[in-house]
């Protein structure tokens, strides 16, 4: 189920200022630490999806599904790189973002080890729906157009969510011209999305609960002793994430619309945020000679 969206290849640099980092959004504390917590696993996963793709660029044989591969590879490189650039900024104000970034790495390394190259690009299949679904929602409430949200941290969330609609079936697209749409393709499809569900899920609901244990254990030890370190001030202020404020907006019977046999991105169109966010946002990225007048 195709859909004529153009993908464009843009290039962002923001200004994040750390002194604005500390209380960023106008959303309550809770969700606010849950995008930081979300923007320190994109860096290292974003690579991962980058890798998954770049692999199988020689044997796609489509001219068009090449092109977007490379323009997906493209924007998901500049995600890892603003979202590094961020998280810099953000490690002086949040005190998990240690925590985060470990259980990436553990993560996509169990999934390089135990994963085989065609189940690595359909566990990216699997988070490119996810994320896409996070931005449709982030889009549709419009949670970074709240006053007093820092304008370089709205741009980032906006336009990332933006291209995570405007590239969401182009890695599933890469799969099925590679690997079909036979039972062998869906069931590895389902068996990866099932780790992601289960297995990913648990794990990443535990390392939340152990990060706000932590930092409320940090916000005792200062109330008792009024003592006040660097790592204190900052639990003072970041509550840590919680899993039911990031993931509870997803919407479910879209999110297990994935393991159905005949599923596509596309079946969700989200088109209508993607343009409303590009009318919003007219030339966002590109060189000046690239702009719509």
């Amino acid at each position: 189920m195709q859909r004529a969206v153009e993908i464009i290849r843009r290039r962002v640099k923001l200004p994040f200022d750390e002194e604005r980092a500390k209380k960023w959004t106008a959303l309550p504390r809770p969700a606010e630490d849950g995008l930081n917590a979300i923007s320190f696993l994109f860096p290292l996963g974003e690579a991962f999806f980058c890798r998954s793709v770049a692999y199988y660029m020689d044997r796609i044989t489509d001219p068009v599904l090449k092109q977007q591969a490379a323009l997906f590879i493209h924007q998901e490189a500049m995600h890892s790189k603003e979202h590094a650039r961020s998280n810099e900024v953000l490690k002086k104000a949040n005190a998990f973002g240690g925590e985060m970034e470990r259980f990436a790495k553990v993560s996509l390394f169990l999934a390089r080890t135990l994963l085989t190259r065609p189940s690595q690009l359909a566990w990216t299949c699997a988070m490119e729906h996810v994320t896409s679904l996070l931005a449709a929602t982030l889009l549709r409430r419009s949670w970074m157009r709240k006053e007093g949200t820092d304008p370089a941290f709205a741009a980032l969330w906006e336009w990332h969510g933006a291209e995570e609609i405007e590239h969401k079936a182009v890695c599933f697209d890469v799969y099925q011209h590679l690997f079909g749409k036979g039972l062998i393709a869906w069931l590895r499809r389902l068996y990866v999305f099932s780790i992601i569900t289960i297995g990913g899920g648990l794990f990443l609901a535990l390392v939340f609960a152990g990060i706000r244990a932590k930092l409320a254990f940090r916000r005792l030890r200062a109330a008792v002793g009024g003592g006040a370190s660097g790592s204190t001030s900052q639990a003072s202020v970041a509550r840590g994430p919680s899993f039911r404020v990031i993931f509870g907006v997803l919407p479910l019977r879209e999110y297990f619309a994935f393991a159905h046999w005949n599923f596509h991105p596309w079946q969700q169109d989200d088109r209508p945020l993607l343009e409303a966010w590009k009318r919003a946002n007219p030339g966002f990225g590109q060189p000046p000679s690239a702009q719509t007048p």
